[in-house]
């Protein structure tokens, strides 16, 4: 008979025993870190992270369906993979045999295991140059929205059973988390340019105008509209239009810093936040816009088409600007300027 207080097993059982309770309150603080946070690369980076540090793997990778308006799933961000590595070439689709394999069975899978099954296959030869090893369905509300694929292990064995527990709690806690940032992207994010929506945009210029206040830092505005829009919309039609919309937000993402603020303010009319900027670095952030915008090549029916845009600046003065309608005003005077002035060219409000 066992003396109370021991644990069946001996030692073996106590170590597996305290392994159990470090990975559930690893799991309990992977949890409110990805609950915490709803931008939406920071959230995928953590996830992944997550996987290295716990699992001790060398590769990882995660497969989402990346697109609102597309349902096939992209590697969305890998980590331990070489530069020459194209995720680009890992499509799979939402429609695949694999994807509804793991919508009945939500559990992680060895590569082994499902190369036993040929209906497989063809999916699976897409990974290869992931090597994979193992793969974990990401369930929120019975359905699938990413796979988490990990290689093999640093240190000698297989994924353990327990392994399998873990990553299975943590792809639940991180499906979650994605589609909370999902629903979170859809409400702050214009779906045609995948820049911030008006709304927001207000809230976060605010939010800027008392940082710079509070820490004495300087703020300033750019606001932006495409030359001659409307006459292009009647020229090529409204898909072409689109075109234009879209790869304008594209090329506003590119130029500017992952600290701005880009938004769609309205219409064929965009603004961007800049913090910690003041009005001549404003003017140089505006003139490579301008610039970029001008020498960009949209597609167009037969060769590329081109068009202009006309800026406005303004520097955020908290003497000046008690709200955000102030400093709008100030930079949207400064875009008529630009405007009045003949167009394709940068005004600044002084």
């Amino acid at each position: 008979m066992e003396e109370a207080g021991t644990v069946a097993g001996g030692p073996a059982a106590i170590m597996s025993l305290e392994k159990k309770v470090f990975d559930l309150k690893n799991l309990i603080e992977i949890g409110m870190s990805l609950s915490s946070t709803l931008e939406f690369e920071n959230l995928v980076e953590s996830i992944l992270y997550s996987c290295i540090g716990q699992m001790f793997v060398e590769r990882v990778a995660i497969i989402l369906q990346v697109d609102i308006d597309q349902h096939n799933y992209y590697i969305h961000m890998s980590k331990g993979y070489d530069e020459g590595f194209d995720k680009d070439d890992v499509v799979l689709s939402e429609k695949s045999p694999l994807i509804a394999f793991f919508e009945k069975n939500p559990m992680p899978q060895h590569l082994g295991d499902l190369m036993k099954n040929e209906m497989f296959l063809e999916d699976l030869a897409l990974f290869n140059r992931l090597q994979p090893e193992l793969f974990v369905p990401m369930v929120s509300k019975q359905t699938i929205n990413g796979l988490l694929i990990l290689g093999s292990k640093l240190t000698e064995g297989d994924f353990s059973s327990d392994d399998h527990d873990f990553l299975r709690n943590l792809a639940r806690f991180a499906a979650i988390a994605v589609e909370n940032s999902r629903l979170y992207q859809m409400a702050t994010v214009d779906r045609m340019t995948r820049l911030y929506v008006h709304h927001f945009f207000l809230e976060r210029l605010e939010e800027e105008m008392k940082r710079s206040q509070r820490y004495k830092t300087p703020l300033s505005l750019i606001m932006c509209d495409i030359d001659h829009f409307k006459n292009f919309n009647d020229t090529y039609g409204h898909q072409h239009g689109d075109i234009i919309l879209r790869e304008t937000g594209a090329l506003l993402r590119r130029e500017i810093r992952k600290m701005d603020i880009p938004a769609r303010y309205g219409g064929e009319e965009f603004a961007v936040v800049l913090p910690e900027t003041n009005l001549a670095n404003a003017l140089s952030v505006a003139s490579r816009l301008r610039r970029a915008m001008e020498e960009w090549g949209f597609p167009g029916p037969e060769e590329p088409l081109h068009v202009t845009i006309s800026i406005g600046v303004a520097q955020y003065d908290p003497k000046r600007d008690k709200g955000s309608k102030e400093i709008i005003r100030r930079a949207d005077l400064a875009l008529y300027k630009s405007k009045k002035s003949g167009r394709n060219r940068v005004a600044a409000y002084r």
